[in-house]
C-alpha cells in the first residue's frame, strides 16, 4: 500500500494516518510518502500543529505516524521537500528518509501496489 499524503490540515493528515494504521493492523504493508506541509510531521523540530491533539481520540498527527512506524511502516518525504525548505536529511526524525522519484514511480506503476493519495 502506497499512501501519498500532502494535505496541509491536521484533521486530514490524522484521518489518513488512522486509515494507514487500520490497514496495517489488517495485515497490509504501508509505505507513507509525505510531501508539502504534511512533510513537516517528520521534522525533528516538529511544528505545534503536529503535536496538537485531534478529536475525538485525542491522538496527535505525530503520535499516529510514530505508531505506524513502530509497527514497520516505511515513511519518506518526497524528493523536493527538503530542498524547498533549505533543509538537509538530518532535519528528519530517525527512521524517515527521502524518496527517490524513480522508486516511487516504480511502485505507482506496479499493479500489485494500491496507491491512495490526499
Amino acid at each position: 500500500m502506497l499512501m501519498l499524503l500532502s494535505a496541509p490540515a491536521a484533521e486530514a493528515q490524522a484521518f489518513n494516518l488512522v486509515l494507514a494504521n487500520q490497514l496495517q493492523a489488517s495485515g497490509h504493508g504501508v509505505h507513507m510518502l509525505l510531501c508539502g506541509e504534511a512533510g513537516d510531521i517528520v521534522l525533528k523540530a516538529v511544528p505545534a500543529a503536529a503535536t496538537k491533539p485531534v478529536t475525538p481520540q485525542g491522538m496527535t498527527v505525530r503520535s499516529l505516524l510514530e505508531g505506524l512506524m513502530t509497527k514497520g511502516a516505511t515513511v519518506q518525504v518526497c524528493a523536493i521537500y527538503l530542498p524547498n525548505r533549505k533543509l538537509q536529511a538530518d532535519a528528519l526524525m530517525e527512521g524517515v528518509s527521502v524518496a527517490r522519484p524513480q522508486d516511487v514511480a516504480t511502485m505507482i506503476a506496479d499493479p500489485s501496489v494500491k496507491v491512495i493519495g490526499q
